[in-house]
């Protein structure tokens, strides 16, 4: 008998993946199996396969209808982006669609609002076989996930350097701090001590807002007592114009939220430093070409911006 060194791991199968999915979507077992056209029970026996193989449980089964765990939130997005591909896969098999290049894009919010609606709007005209999926996520995340080649290219603010990883600088970005309307600051100049003591809003850490946040205070030495954390800008600058505190965003946005409330730019003491959106890809990979195509538009895209100004 030929003995095995390693131990053979068990992968999931699509089946089993869509099942999980469906189930998740629509909320039953019963309207997963309706809408695959399949049993309630063959649907049963796919999700308790995945969860074996998974070693945790999918849904917790003890209420009238299955609710997802922890696990199953993490992991529903990648299932779906999976299904898609897999969908893309067998239309291509069959013919029925034209040879496309795929691109992952990553994009910091700050990008993805200024500049990402025109640059897809470009590439749909240019490039008609190239095809995107776009991530919206903090720049630390999106670095990581360049690294770990989770995406093609990344927008993102103030990457690290590493090795093979193309950097290109696209623009600089003044951070400032804004507070309400109504709320006094005195002197109406943003200090380390006059908002130490105010709730702070900015992204979470280890995020370049945040960094930039900290350098700020230590640069007198000061520890801010407040510091409020939430990934979205929008969301940051309602929470800074309902008058509880401070923000630091990038000033380019204050004009991109008209629905929140007015806000009130500080000027600083000593002054914000600057941070600085790049575009960043992995040098020598297949895409490497794309990426820097795609890096050339959205840099035309800024020039024509920053004219009209």
């Amino acid at each position: 008998m030929i003995g095995f060194p390693y131990r053979v791991r068990m992968r999931y199968t699509l089946a089993q993946a869509e099942a999980f999915y469906w189930v998740a979507r629509l909320g039953s077992f019963r309207a997963a199996a309706d809408h695959l056209n399949l049993t309630q029970p063959t649907i049963s026996l796919r999700v308790k396969e995945l969860e074996r193989i998974f070693g945790s449980a999918l849904f917790d089964r003890a209420s009238y209808k299955p609710i997802p765990t922890a696990l199953a939130a993490t992991i529903l997005g990648d299932v779906e982006r999976m299904l898609a591909q897999a969908d893309y896969v067998e239309l291509r098999a069959k013919g029925a669609m034209p040879a496309r290049s795929m691109l992952r894009i990553g994009a910091a919010e700050t990008f993805a609002i200024r500049i990402l609606p025109d640059l897809l709007a470009q590439l749909a005209c240019e490039r008609e076989d190239l095809q995107v999926t776009v991530t919206v996520d903090l720049s630390t995340q999106l670095e990581r996930m360049l690294l770990e080649h989770a995406i093609d290219i990344a927008f993102l603010a103030d990457p690290r350097a590493s090795e093979r990883i193309r950097i290109i600088p696209l623009w600089e970005v003044e951070y400032v701090w804004v507070v309400a309307q109504s709320l006094k600051v005195k002197g109406d100049l943003a200090t380390p001590e006059a908002l130490a003591e105010l709730a702070l809003f900015t992204n979470g850490l280890p995020s370049p807002l945040h960094t930039t946040l900290l350098f700020w205070f230590g640069l007198r030495g000061i520890v801010p007592r407040r510091v409020n954390t939430c990934n979205t800008l929008p969301v940051i600058a309602l929470l800074a114009g309902a008058g509880t505190g401070a923000a630091l965003i990038p000033r380019e946005m204050i004009e991109m939220f008209t629905g929140a409330p007015p806000l009130r730019v500080l000027d600083a003491d000593p002054p914000v430093p600057n941070g600085n959106i790049c575009a960043a890809w992995r040098e020598g990979a297949p895409e490497a070409n794309d990426c820097a195509y795609l890096t050339t538009v959205a840099q035309r895209l800024i020039r024509h911006r920053s004219g009209e100004r």
